[in-house]
């Protein structure tokens, strides 16, 4: 017993040195960026958005290469430049640098272009949200919105009319660094103009590329200022790009297969261009020899992407959507899934309609339980209507899709979501291995909306019996109408004794 004891407090020991020593390290990194006047890191650009009160987000790749991207095609490159100038110089004091200038604005002081231009980044740090992580801002968009939905992200965040779209999309994988470089050199020969901005993207990280006279120009949020300090992006060639692109894309040296997914931002682009890549990078069939994980990634990178050519591709090369038959988190299909790609998730269903109720190893979830939980309405009602679909099956604790439905999340606050399901008889008395009902985790979650219509529900059921059964009805009604009349901290409780056979108080 005492030299278990020993070793458990060894381990957290060790746990805790590791702890400290990443604390540590972040914080003399976050020290250095403050005080070198020439850096402006991904964590610094972080921090800006959190001190101007924005949602705190893990990372904001994606709405700073999308930004960028609009920029290029709206001829505003050099302007976004000089914004990321002004974040850098000001990446410590930027709220009290507005405040001032607002001052001296109010009081009618002229201000100079600096100020001027200063003026205009909150605006842009709000677009970098707004394209980070567009489901936080359902509001705005008035619909669920994905981060891979670029048409809507464009329309949202760009100058009206501009004009400026999503001309192309492509996953493309290269088996060696030559054949990512014949891509570069094919772009290069095809003429791509220099206001076309190309957004590269692997499962985690986002980056992007533009061509500039006989050099690629190239910006990733985690390397700013790194080539020139005057510079937030790099030059290079087509080499010096491929090289760039394995070194933080993949996990080493010795990769030899780099899977990423490319939209073109653009006003127009050469149709000659989209026909040359069309099939090219993979050119399909795919031969054989190529690695079943590598096909599986490859697979998952067009699900995510909603590159439904090439996912249909890989359907007509009889690629599994499940991953071996098996439901699993590296299955295509859940990619698309948690990205909610409707069209995607349709098309791999309609030729194995039969493993619709496949479940997940790790926890029994189905996918209608997931779908539920991340991927919207029209994705429920898709499997919905697939036959041999069923309405309550049980994951690993016993949960039915209505119980994941009764997380409180962006996707589940859907009156949709609870009308396919409720109506395709969704049960209400199911209990899971806790003993809770779909109404006990709508009320623990304090989703009110699950609440009100799974309410709802109930009274027509009970409408529906004999009136033997009118007394047991009226109380039930008033439980109801009892817990939406007390605050959030005392719905449980009053919920809890309504289920006792009386109402309680205090």
């Amino acid at each position: 017993m005492y030299v278990l004891f020993c070793m458990l407090l060894f381990i957290w020991g060790w746990v805790f040195y590791l702890l400290a020593v990443k604390s540590i390290d972040y914080a003399a990194h976050r020290l250095r960026s403050l005080y070198n006047p020439d850096s402006l890191t991904h964590d610094d650009i972080i921090a800006l958005l959190t001190s101007l009160y924005h949602p705190e987000f893990e990372g904001v790749c994606y709405g700073f290469s999308l930004n960028w991207a609009l920029a290029v095609a709206e001829g505003k490159e050099d302007v976004f430049y000089r914004q990321l100038h002004l974040l850098r110089a000001h990446k410590s004091d930027l709220p009290d640098v507005l405040e001032h200038i607002n001052q001296k604005k109010d009081r009618l002081i002229p201000l100079s272009e600096s100020e001027l231009q200063t003026l205009s980044l909150p605006q842009l740090c709000e677009k970098l949200c707004i394209a980070q992580e567009p489901l936080a801002y359902k509001n705005l968009y008035g619909k669920l919105v994905w981060q891979s939905d670029v048409t809507a992200i464009l329309k949202r965040i760009q100058h009206r009319h501009s004009g400026v779209q999503q001309i192309f999309y492509k996953t493309h994988t290269f088996g060696s660094r030559q054949e990512a470089l014949e891509y570069f050199t094919l772009l290069a020969k095809s003429g791509l103009a220099e206001n076309v901005a190309v957004i590269i993207s692997t499962a985690d990280h986002a980056m992007g590329f533009k061509r500039a006279g006989n050099l690629w120009r190239f910006i990733n949020i985690n390397d700013l200022y790194i080539q020139d300090t005057n510079k937030p992006y790099f030059e290079f060639n087509s080499h010096g790009l491929v090289d760039e692109l394995y070194r933080v894309s993949t996990s080493g040296p010795l990769i030899r297969r780099l899977t990423v997914n490319t939209d073109f931002i653009a006003v127009n682009l050469s149709a000659g261009i989209i026909s040359k890549l069309k099939n090219r990078y993979p050119v399909f069939p795919v031969p054989r020899k190529t690695p079943y994980p590598e096909r599986l990634y490859f697979f998952s990178m067009a699900a995510l992407q909603g590159d439904l050519p090439t996912v249909k591709q890989c359907l007509r090369a009889r690629w599994s959507v499940f991953s071996r038959q098996n439901l699993s988190d590296d299955s295509p299909i859940l990619k698309a899934l948690y990205f909610g790609r409707r069209d995607v998730v349709r098309a791999m269903l309609s030729g194995v309609p039969h493993l619709v109720t496949n479940q997940r190893k790790k926890d029994l979830a189905t996918l209608l339980h997931i779908a539920c939980k991340y991927g919207g309405s029209g994705i429920v009602e898709d499997l919905l209507c697939i036959k041999g679909i069923k309405i309550n099956p049980l994951d690993i604790e016993g949960k039915t899709p209505l119980m994941y439905a009764c997380k409180l999340t962006v996707t589940t606050q859907d009156r949709k979501l609870f009308q396919l399901l409720l109506n395709r008889g969704a049960s209400l008395t199911i209990k899971d291995k806790n003993g809770l009902t779909a109404l006990d985790h709508a009320v623990k979650n304090k989703h009110e909306l699950a609440i009100e219509l799974i309410h709802n529900k109930m009274q027509r059921n009970e409408s529906r019996k004999p009136s033997a059964h009118k007394k047991q009805r009226v109380g039930v009604q008033s439980g109801l109408n009892f817990f939406y009349k007390t605050s959030d901290d005392e719905v449980s409780e009053v919920y809890m004794a309504r289920k006792g056979g009386s109402l309680m108080c205090s």
